[in-house]
C-alpha cells in the first residue's frame, strides 16, 4: 500500500512530462499598424475612385437635363463631394460629441445622396442601354461606397 502511495504521489509529475507537447511555434505577426494603414490607403483609393465616378455620372445626368450645359456638368460634379463634406461634417461632430450636429449634417448628406443615386442610375442606363433597374444597383454602389469609404477614414484612430 505505501509502494502504491507513493506511485500515485510521483506518478503525476510523470504523466505530465510525458503527456506534454512541443508548443506551436506562431506565425509573426504584422508589424503594428500594418491593418490599419493598408485600410486607409484602400479607402482614400475608394473615396477618390468614387467621387470621380459619381461626378462624372451626375455630371453627364445634369448636363442631358439643363438648358446650359457646362451648369449642369458644374452642378453635377458638385453633387458627391457635397456629400463628402456632409459624410465628414457628421462623422466629426458626432466624435466631437455634437449630435445634433452631426444628425442633420448626416440626414443633409443622405438626402443629396439618394439624389446622386437617381441621377447615377439614369446615367448608367443612359451610357449603357440598359433598363434603370439594372443600373440602381450599380449606382448604389458607387455613392454609397464613396460615403463607407469615408466613415473607414473618419472610424480610423488618430496618429
Amino acid at each position: 500500500m505505501d509502494k502504491l502511495l507513493e506511485l500515485e504521489l510521483t506518478a503525476p509529475a510523470a504523466k505530465t512530462a510525458a503527456k506534454r507537447k512541443p508548443a506551436k511555434r506562431r506565425k509573426p505577426l504584422p508589424a503594428r499598424g500594418t491593418h490599419a494603414t493598408s485600410v486607409k490607403r484602400w479607402a482614400a483609393f475608394g473615396v477618390g475612385l468614387m467621387l470621380v465616378l459619381s461626378a462624372a455620372l451626375n455630371g453627364f445626368a445634369n448636363s442631358l437635363h439643363s438648358p446650359v450645359a457646362w451648369a449642369g456638368w458644374l452642378m453635377g460634379l458638385a453633387v458627391p463631394v457635397i456629400v463628402l463634406v456632409l459624410a465628414k461634417v457628421a462623422g466629426e461632430k458626432y466624435r466631437a460629441g455634437q449630435k445634433p450636429v452631426a444628425w442633420f449634417a448626416g440626414g443633409s448628406g443622405i438626402a443629396l445622396l439618394f439624389l446622386s443615386v437617381h441621377h447615377c442610375s439614369h446615367s448608367i442606363a443612359a451610357l449603357t442601354g440598359s433598363p434603370v433597374a439594372l443600373a440602381l444597383p450599380t449606382s448604389i454602389g458607387i455613392d454609397c461606397g464613396l460615403v463607407a469609404c469615408e466613415v473607414a477614414l473618419i472610424s480610423e484612430g488618430r496618429e
